[in-house]
């Protein structure tokens, strides 16, 4: 942790992890495990498979790959609800209507370029359009 006064750096802290120094700020988190917690071959396998890599379009509110299907159930597990994005595209589901969810692709080649839902992602503006 590093505390900037005055544009300077005042103090340096060291912590021994990420969650403790999160906690200290007063920012508790409870870590949801890629992969799941059952078995480390599957948290690698879905972590290879961009596992953690979700784009975040709202508070709460999440996309990334459907084949990670342990990484899915522990966010369920969790409190998010599981949408296949074809059921937003189809007006089945609306990720307004939840709190939490994670809305999922297929997107399997997607991984060819190189990352998941995130790093996929890039930012753009553009002119409104009157359809």
């Amino acid at each position: 942790h590093i505390k900037i006064e005055n544009g300077k750096v005042t103090r340096i802290n060291e912590e021994d992890d990420i969650l403790s120094a999160l906690a200290k700020l007063g920012l508790d988190m409870k870590p949801i495990s890629c992969g799941g917690n059952d078995d480390s071959w599957i948290q690698e396998r879905e972590q290879w498979h961009s596992g953690a890599n979700f784009f975040a379009f709202a508070p709460g509110k999440v996309i990334g790959y459907e084949r990670n299907s342990n990484t899915l159930e522990a966010l369920n597990q969790n409190g998010y609800e599981v949408i296949r994005a074809q059921e937003v595209i189809d007006g089945l589901k609306n990720p307004d209507n939840f709190k939490k969810c994670v809305v999922t692709i297929a997107g399997s080649e997607l991984a060819r370029g190189g990352g998941g839902a995130r790093c996929m992602t890039m930012p753009f503006k553009r002119q409104k359009v009157d359809w």
